[in-house]
């Protein structure tokens, strides 16, 4: 008696065998037709297979059907310039140094401010909130004025943050680091900034000014710590609290390498009385100074004394017992209180010469006795105190009979024993150092002023911005900290044009020819510039149920080759 029919359909297994040795499996349905009386497949789909010579199934991907897998989140950023500042803060050690000074969320604020600054070219903080919005930064909430108004008066008063900072830097420098230090004046219309005051304004715009005083590392090429003091405070009395800031900072054996805006007897014996090194630029001027010369101007004249990597310098270095003298502050040792004591201490006084500086030095003056002696035959009788000294020392005025006509000449003898000393200049130090070793050492220090520059011109830092002295602190920290991102950025860009200039063995003509369009590139883009290009570069994220998606835009060989050299990871 056959089956009855009841019109079901039956599930089976199909297998089937490729011609690679795959076997792939099916599940198949089947139903039977009562007319033809014959089975037919009503539907079929691939389980897995069984990969040649083994005997386990690996199951297929579901299929993804119709209106499955949707949109669940897409954003994009740019990336490329974040990547970038990203990279150098985690390299330069500046992220983990404010991270391990300041709280999470302040810190994660500091950077992001610092980043904007050097990322948008020194834009005023107004435009971070909408700037964040398509630039990831450390801190994810929205960056407003109250959030970093806030942020500024907190850091402002957190001194032992900021002094930890500092010593975080100083602490990577390693032993005996050359140090630069130096001020600039930032102007300011406030009355409520209560170090504002009238002093010499290095702008020149006659507002009164705050003084920033800065100590830089001229090997490390970076900042180490900052302060501010009133702007009537002259540089040459700035030096004492800095010797006792260097104690804090822990420093091995530094030397402190000033211009000769601080040079002074009284900041020599200090530098003296602390055992702390010190590098200063002279006035050739000085009596001492010009008996120094006047006994090295033989050794000089010789060839051997020709600077090695700068052929227009010649140098010498003469030691010499200097003598110091100082009121006593307080009774000890059988010594009392306001009594004047003299104790002398080693001085290398390294002078050197260029005919260019003489050449250039000498028109100058005669221009300058020109212009003074046409002023005083015009009638002019107002002078400043130091054109004034120049008349009395260089120029001869008389008249001839009673109420006859003036008659200027020039004092010859005067001028003669003045040009002697053009073309020199000189170095003081207290240590015993090579002459050349010196100059490179005083050069190096004049890359703070590019310093200066920078953060004023491109961090937005020319003026306070803020009503008080505690936020001005921590507005001004926080351009410390974006500081420090350019200078580390500044010299792995140098270090990268530099090994663009080697013939390394291996090298194919493609690689020359891709290195010399770089190095091309390179020399004509400011950081700012550079920054901006790799601006463009932006990165798009989408979430979907089935998955996540990621994908960046392309760029050349030559932008790939300056990230490869770099050494930003763009995986």
């Amino acid at each position: 008696m056959a089956k009855p029919i009841t019109g079901k359909t039956h599930v089976g297994e199909r297998r089937e065998k490729r011609p690679n040795g795959d076997i792939y499996v099916y599940e198949r349905v089947t139903a039977y037709n009562e007319k033809t009386k014959k089975t037919y497949t009503v539907s079929q789909k691939l389980k897995g297979k069984i990969k040649s010579g083994t005997h386990k199934i690996v199951p297929t991907r579901p299929k993804k059907h119709k209106g499955e897998g949707g949109l669940v989140d897409a954003t994009r950023r740019h990336t490329g310039l974040t990547d970038i500042l990203e990279w150098v803060g985690k390299v330069s050690g500046i992220d983990n140094d404010v991270c391990a000074s300041f709280s999470e969320g302040d810190a994660a604020k500091i950077l992001s401010i610092a980043r904007y600054w050097i990322g948008s070219g020194g834009n005023t903080l107004p435009r971070l909130e909408s700037w964040q919005v398509m630039h990831p930064l450390p801190y994810c909430e929205a960056i407003t004025e109250d959030v970093y108004g806030s942020l500024f008066k907190d850091v402002g008063r957190n001194e032992e943050g900021v002094q930890c900072y500092f010593s975080a830097r100083a602490a990577r420098l390693g032993e005996s680091p050359v140090l630069a230090f130096d001020s600039t004046t930032i102007s300011t219309y406030s009355e409520n900034q209560s170090e504002a005051r009238q002093g010499f304004n290095k702008d020149g715009d006659g507002l009164n000014t705050i003084k920033l005083l800065t100590l830089y590392s001229v090997k490390a090429r970076e900042p180490i710590a900052f302060s501010k003091q009133p702007g009537n405070i002259p540089d040459v009395i700035s030096i004492e609290n800095t010797l006792t800031q260097l104690k804090c900072l822990n420093l091995e054996k530094p030397l402190i390498v000033t211009d000769n805006g601080y040079y002074s007897q009284k900041n020599m014996m200090e530098f003296a009385l602390r055992n702390v090194k010190f590098l200063t630029l002279v006035d050739p001027n000085i009596i001492w100074v010009r008996e120094t010369i006047d006994a090295l101007r033989t050794t000089i004249a010789g060839m051997a004394s020709t600077c090695p990597f700068d052929p227009s310098i010649c140098g010498a270095t003469l030691l010499r017992m200097h003598e110091f003298s100082r009121t006593r502050q307080r009774s000890r040792n059988g010594k009392v209180a306001d009594e004047k004591e003299t104790f002398s201490r080693r001085l290398y006084v390294h002078v050197y010469y260029s005919p260019d500086n003489e050449a250039k030095k000498e028109l100058a003056f005669r221009k300058d006795l020109l212009e003074l002696k046409a002023q005083i035959q015009g009638g002019e009788t107002e002078f400043t105190a130091s054109a004034q000294k120049k008349i009395d020392k260089y120029l001869t005025c008389s008249k001839k009979g009673r109420g006859g006509q003036l008659k200027v000449g020039f004092n010859d003898k005067a001028i003669t024993e003045a040009k002697r000393y053009f073309g020199y200049f000189a170095l003081v130090s207290n240590q015993t150092m090579d002459t050349f070793t010196v100059l490179e050492n005083y050069r190096l220090r004049e890359k703070i002023e590019e310093l200066f520059a920078v953060q004023k011109g491109r961090l937005d830092g020319a003026r306070p911005r803020t009503w008080y002295p505690d936020n001005l602190r921590g507005r001004q920290f926080t351009q410390f900290v974006s500081l420090g991102y350019h200078c580390f950025l500044m010299k792995k860009i140098k270090e990268v044009q530099a090994k663009l200039r080697k013939n390394e063995p291996g090298k194919t003509k493609s690689l020359i020819k891709l290195e010399k369009k770089l190095e091309n590139w390179l020399a004509q883009r400011s950081l700012a510039q550079i920054l901006d290009w790799f601006d463009c570069i932006e990165t798009t994220k989408v979430q979907t149920a089935m998955g996540s998606y990621r994908w960046s835009t392309e760029s050349v060989a030559r932008d790939r080759l300056f990230l490869k050299y770099l050494g930003v990871d763009t995986e």
